[in-house]
């Protein structure tokens, strides 16, 4: 079986490539094929119905959306409006809503990078290395935190750029499991991916 996820970001982007290098780590025997709909949610959210719907046509049994609850793209923060969009999206597009599962990443990607310490510490261990670091105590962002990506550049004493440093900072994860035990919506697409 093939699993197709849509993500939003540019073509080959952040989201694109941390997720196309986590799902196999989640699921090694997992035939799956990731698309990005869209530079941004609200381009994803227009597109993702067209998208998912070729994903179908060239052989994919399910589709996973997966998209950041932040940054908001004008009015308030809310997943329910949200699903509800891509939902309608879907449908316009005549999608099996049997066929797709939604995971919002609350807030942002960078927020399940933070839950278990040991993964920002190994990935500044690196970057000071032979000198020694302080060591990041894990955090849980609330789901409408702007603070993910700063909580990253304050620790590691350097702006964060997730073009620059997201993939290495993932390649320092060791256990998906600590992740998940510290993250709802990690889990929720974890779970989804292993079951799949």
């Amino acid at each position: 079986m093939k699993l197709g996820v849509i993500v939003e970001c540019p073509l080959k982007g952040v989201d694109h490539l941390v997720y196309e290098y986590v799902i196999p780590r989640l699921h090694d025997e997992l035939e799956f094929e990731i698309v990005s709909a869209g530079r941004n949610k609200a381009e994803m959210i227009t597109k993702c119905g067209s998208v998912a719907s070729t994903l179908f046509e060239t052989g994919c049994e399910s589709v996973l959306i997966v998209w950041d609850l932040m940054p908001r793209f004008g009015g308030a923060v809310c997943r329910k409006e949200d699903v509800d969009a891509i939902l309608a999206n879907l449908t316009e597009n005549n999608v099996s809503l049997e066929k797709v599962k939604l995971v919002c990443i609350e807030p942002e990607l960078e927020a399940w990078f933070l839950v278990d310490g040991r993964v920002l510490t190994s990935y500044k261990e690196q970057l000071h290395h032979p000198h020694p670091v302080k060591k990041f105590k894990g955090v849980v962002l609330p789901p409408a935190s702007k603070d993910a990506k700063t909580t990253i550049s304050n620790y590691l004493e350097r702006r964060y750029s997730d073009y620059e440093a997201a993939m290495k900072i993932v390649k320092h994860i060791e256990s998906f499991d600590r992740i998940a035990a510290g993250h709802d919506s990690f889990k929720r697409l974890k779970e989804f991916v292993e079951n799949f």
